[in-house]
């Protein structure tokens, strides 16, 4: 199929993580990675958000003013003409959730649903926030960093070519019979998006957000321990440089914290 240019940048903004508390979680997202703790956006609203390194930032959302039986959105792409990309889905057969929301001046935004009913959003907005620096004196041996967002999904070449025309991507599908369990979307800046059917294949009931980078997996694991986080997937190795573990935040979200690869 011929590409077709998107005018969905092929970044993502920021990954969102749905709580019940956001207090809780701006402390427990904080803590581990070695934040300060920003009372001014404790202010009364529904998100706390949070710049990192690399590009790609945590939105924490309480839902408070989500619509009662939408799917949580996973995360959000940028654009620089909403309009545009809402006509663009619209010619590609995706038929955007809702249409498009302008809660106030310089910030507007749409939802969409893959095949798989992940919701993603894309959002065109003026606004800039800066990085949160760690603390000097953390202890955390966990970056500010998001490594990759993972996406759940249940038919491999199914999701590479719905996904990569959304974005005008080049892809090719897996012709072998043997499926990869991971596809890389290769983001022109900020987390990676893989396309993850391990869950799927293994039967899993729960599904990891993303990954946190860090240069020591084991002084990370037992920070974390330190701190009173139980870890839910051991550390895993892989060869000398990759190794990973997985834990839950206070609502369940399973988050992975990641060594940093140079």
């Amino acid at each position: 199929m011929e590409l077709v240019k998107s005018p969905i940048d092929n970044v993502v903004e920021s990954v969102f993580v749905h709580v019940s508390d956001l207090r809780r979680s701006a402390e427990w997202y904080s803590m581990m990675m070695g934040l300060p703790l920003l009372e001014e956006r404790l202010n009364g609203g529904n998100v706390y958000w949070l710049m990192l390194q690399g590009g790609t930032g945590i939105i924490l959302d309480d839902n408070r003013s989500n619509e009662p039986d939408t799917p949580h959105v996973r995360f959000m792409y940028k654009t620089s003409d909403i309009e545009e990309s809402y006509h663009f889905l619209d010619e590609l057969g995706i038929r955007p959730i809702f249409p498009i929301e302008r809660p106030h001046s310089g910030l507007a935004f749409l939802r969409f649903n893959d095949p798989d009913g992940n919701s993603i959003m894309v959002t065109q907005s003026d606004y800039i926030s800066e990085v949160i620096e760690r603390l000097e004196d953390t202890d955390s041996p966990i970056l500010n960093h998001i490594g990759g967002i993972f996406l759940n999904i249940t038919d491999m070449n199914r999701a590479i070519r719905f996904h990569s025309r959304v974005l005008g991507l080049p892809y090719h599908e897996d012709e072998s019979g043997q499926e990869n369990s991971i596809y890389d979307l290769k983001t022109e800046s900020g987390a990676g998006v893989l396309l993850d059917n391990n869950r799927f294949k293994q039967g899993d009931d729960y599904e990891t957000l993303f990954m946190l980078l860090t240069h020591d997996v084991d002084a990370s694991k037992a920070y974390l321990e330190l701190n009173g986080v139980s870890v839910f997937t051991d550390i895993e190795r892989y060869g000398k440089e990759l190794a990973f573990f997985t834990v839950k935040d206070p609502d369940g979200n399973v988050i992975m914290i990641c060594s940093k690869v140079e």
